[in-house]
Formats: structure tokens, C-alpha cells, sequence
């Protein structure tokens, strides 16, 4: 029989996962770049969490797949019930510059930084690997939990990498989570669209340029431009109805070298959001009509381009509905809600969901005391550590009713709900992770660990 954790050993347990999350974020590495963050993973299932290298698969580049099994020994599942659940966390991080010099743990890599709180999640499903293979056999025979840790989330369709891998080959289930700048602690779900579709477009308006003296004798892309963008601006409050959402943001503009030359040609490029292919077809008409249209007024050329990038992330009703009713049962009803939903930000996690029921949610990082940014894609924003407890519990929750089992009591559950203030400010960097010579030579190679990893298994080693 397993035994009783303390408050104090999930206590160490978190602290000792926040100063992994710190470590990942102060060695930021982008989409499909992941080397040294694979190899830091890899490192921390095998030898801390003890799961065998055998499970634990590259996939998409630079992403893993890792597979916990339970016990083989026992009557076989029966017809209809799962047998795979998965949990997707990304790990990229983006191209930005970090401003935060108050940290200890601020990006050391110039125009790469964890912006976006992807160093936590990383962070959260190692921890949870732990948690999850330390009570394997609790798990109903020939029963599989799979860990996707997935790279280059940020616009470069890691999750497409990672199915096209065979990532979700034998999977009846499929969860994620992303932190986000709500109320600390509460959660945030909905069945149906959650986060949006999104597309980005490019327009090229050329035409003779000429000296900005002699205006008549050029074919002005500046004016016609300005007459595009304020166009533009037209498609949601008169081409679609009130009850459709969706946004038309134009992000550049690019035209000109010298103050006294009129160019011959502006490029203008932004980017679009909807919930619905409808709507997105509505606007990718109305755009191209207003550059062909206004271009041709003005006697220039116009070429207009729509890149698809992310479908509408759609939540599944019975799964979505599970995580919901767990959310309420261990924080309470006052502390979960769609308000809020959806976001008009786009997310990968959409290309699993096409392909297997599951659900996404929201868990919110936004305290009133603590001093920092929790609003993603900030240089100033900072991970918070304090919902790692959250993330766990609501994974471990998942495994215990899909697959109706108890790996874990609802007395130590319960330890691990509200979020706890640790002086996690002064917790030292690791040292263990591994150089990116060692992680291109042999990503399988047994990296050597240190008492800073040990910490994060501290308290555990009797489950």
C-alpha cells in the first residue's frame, strides 16, 4: 500500500520543480532549437523520475513522447474504456528580449525569452511524470498515460510535427493547460471555441515611384495604403454581424528610404483572428476586394496573401465538462468560469483536438501583491510559480476519473490545491543542465545529476 505524503514533502516537491522552471526560463530556446531543454527533460524523467529510456521517444525534432505504463499483470480493460490519456506542455520560448533585471533567473540568451510561461508548463509535466510514474501501479492494468512535451508551439506547428510523429497513435484522450492572466488560481473553461483561429496576411501596393517633388508624375503606394488600412478597418463593424467575433489588425508598414522619394511600392502585413470558417472566408473575400479595388483606383498593382496558421481551438462537451466539475469540486464553483472566453489568441493545441476528443483550459497567474507581470508576450513577464500545485492536481484528477482509479488519495490531492507563497525569489540556478555539445552528441546520454534535482523528489521517495 502506498503511503500518506505530507504537506511539507509536496511542499519541497514544488519548490524544487520552481527552480527547475527557473533554470529552463534563464536558458530560453525557440521553436524547433529545443536541444538543450530536451535534453534537460530526458535527463529528470530518467534519473528522477526513474522512467526507463525505453518510454521516452524524440518526436517532432525536438520534442519527446513518453509513455508511463501500468502494471501488465491483471484482467484486460474492458470494450469502450481508455486506455491512453495524453498531457501536452509546449517548451519554446520567443523571440524577444527579457527586461527584467530584478531576477536572478532573467533569459541569458539575447532575443530569446520565456514569454509566454512555457518554461512552467515544461516544468509542470515533468513534475507530474514524477508524481504519475512514482504510483504506476495504481493504474488499471494495461492502462497508458502519455506525456507530450512539445516543441515550437509559437506559429511553427509543433503539435503538427508531433501527430505527423505518431504522437497521439493509440490515444483515446487528450489535455493541456496554459497559464494566463487571471484571478491566481482560479480556472477558466468552456465547451465549444476557446481560443481562436488565426491567419496572417501580407499586401504589396508598387507602382513608378518618383521624386516626392513631383507627385503627378508617380503612382503613389503611400496614399493608397492609407486608404487600404482605413478600408480595412471597415470589415468587422460593416461586413460582419454583431454576434461574429473576430479581429483585423494591421501590424507593419514598410515603404520608403529617403524623406524626398515617393517609393514604389509599400508592404503592409498584420494578422487576423475569428472563430469560425465562415467568417474567416468573409474576411479573406473583403480584404482581397478592398486591395484589388483601391489598387486599381490609384493605377498601381496590388497583391494580397492569407497564410492560414492556427484553427479555432474547440473544446469537446463531455471532456470539457469533466474539467469542469473537477475544477469546481477542489476550488469551488465562485473560481471557475468561461468569463473571459474565448481568447483571440491562437494556440496549437487545436491540431490535437481535431484529431482526439479532450479539452484546454486555463489557469490564472495574475496575484495582486506579488510585484510582477503575469501578462503573456510582455518583456516583463514572469512565469508564477504558485499555480505549479494547481496544474498537477488538475492533471492528476483527470487520470484518477478517466481512468477510475485512485493513484493518489483525495487527502494528498488536496495538498496540492491552493497556491502557496514560497521565497522563491532566492532560490539558486541548477547547475546540471546539460551543454548543448552533449545534447546534439547523445540526447540519450545519462546527464549527471545534482542535489538541485534530488530536491525536486525530496519527500517522495516513498510513494
Amino acid at each position: 500500500m502506498a503511503t500518506t505524503t505530507t504537506t511539507t514533502d509536496f511542499d519541497a516537491f514544488f519548490a524544487g520543480l520552481a527552480e527547475i522552471r527557473r533554470h529552463i526560463h534563464s536558458n530560453p530556446e525557440l521553436g524547433f532549437e529545443e536541444v538543450k531543454t530536451q535534453a534537460l527533460v530526458r535527463d529528470y524523467l530518467i534519473n528522477q523520475a526513474k522512467i526507463p529510456a525505453e518510454q521516452i521517444k524524440d518526436c517532432g525534432k525536438t520534442g519527446l513522447v513518453v509513455d508511463i505504463f501500468a502494471p501488465t499483470e491483471g484482467p484486460k480493460l474492458a470494450d469502450g474504456a481508455l486506455k491512453c490519456v495524453a498531457f501536452r506542455g509546449d517548451m519554446d520560448a520567443l523571440p524577444m528580449t527579457e527586461h527584467n533585471p530584478q531576477l536572478a533567473y532573467e533569459s541569458k540568451v539575447p532575443g530569446t525569452a520565456h514569454m509566454c510561461g512555457h518554461d512552467g508548463h515544461t516544468a509542470n509535466l515533468m513534475g507530474f511524470a514524477l508524481l504519475v510514474q512514482q504510483r504506476r501501479h495504481l493504474l488499471p492494468p494495461h492502462s497508458i498515460v502519455r506525456l507530450l512535451f512539445q516543441p515550437a508551439e509559437e506559429g511553427r506547428f509543433g503539435a503538427v510535427a508531433m501527430i505527423k510523429d505518431g504522437c497521439l497513435d493509440g490515444v483515446d484522450e487528450v489535455y493541456g493547460y496554459h497559464n494566463m492572466p487571471f484571478t491566481l488560481g482560479n480556472i477558466q473553461v468552456k465547451s465549444g471555441p476557446i481560443m481562436a483561429h488565426g491567419g496572417t496576411f501580407s499586401i504589396t501596393i508598387s507602382g513608378p515611384g518618383g521624386h516626392g517633388s513631383a507627385p503627378h508624375v508617380t503612382k503613389d503606394p503611400i496614399v493608397a495604403a492609407g486608404q487600404i488600412i482605413m478600408a480595412m478597418q471597415t470589415i468587422t463593424s460593416r461586413s460582419l454581424s454583431p454576434h461574429d467575433s473576430a479581429v483585423v489588425s494591421i501590424c507593419q508598414v514598410h515603404g520608403g528610404e529617403a524623406d524626398n522619394v515617393i517609393p514604389s511600392s509599400v508592404r503592409l502585413s498584420g494578422t487576423i483572428r475569428d472563430f469560425s470558417p465562415a467568417v474567416s472566408s468573409t474576411i479573406n473575400q473583403r480584404m482581397a476586394t478592398i486591395v484589388e479595388h483601391t489598387c486599381a483606383a490609384f493605377d498601381l498593382k496590388g497583391e494580397f496573401e492569407m497564410k492560414e496558421r492556427y484553427p479555432v481551438v474547440v473544446n469537446p462537451v463531455e471532456q470539457t465538462t469533466i474539467v469542469e466539475s473537477i475544477a469546481r469540486r477542489i476550488i469551488g464553483s465562485d473560481r471557475v468560469s468561461a468569463q473571459g472566453l474565448p481568447l483571440c489568441g491562437s494556440e496549437d493545441f487545436a491540431f490535437y483536438l481535431h484529431q482526439r476528443p479532450g479539452s484546454f483550459f486555463f489557469i490564472g497567474t495574475k496575484g495582486t501583491t506579488d510585484g510582477h507581470n503575469r501578462n503573456n508576450h510582455t518583456d516583463t513577464f514572469d512565469f508564477n510559480d504558485q499555480i505549479l500545485p494547481m496544474g498537477a492536481r488538475m492533471f492528476l484528477e483527470l487520470i484518477n476519473h478517466r481512468f477510475n482509479c485512485a493513484i493518489y488519495s483525495a487527502d494528498e490531492l488536496g495538498q496540492m490545491t491552493a497556491p502557496k507563497v514560497h521565497n522563491w525569489q532566492t532560490l539558486r540556478i541548477p547547475t546540471w543542465f546539460p551543454s548543448q555539445k552533449d545534447a546534439i552528441n547523445s540526447s540519450m546520454e545519462l546527464l549527471e545529476s545534482t542535489d538541485v534535482s534530488q530536491q525536486a523528489c525530496q519527500g517522495l521517495n516513498t510513494i
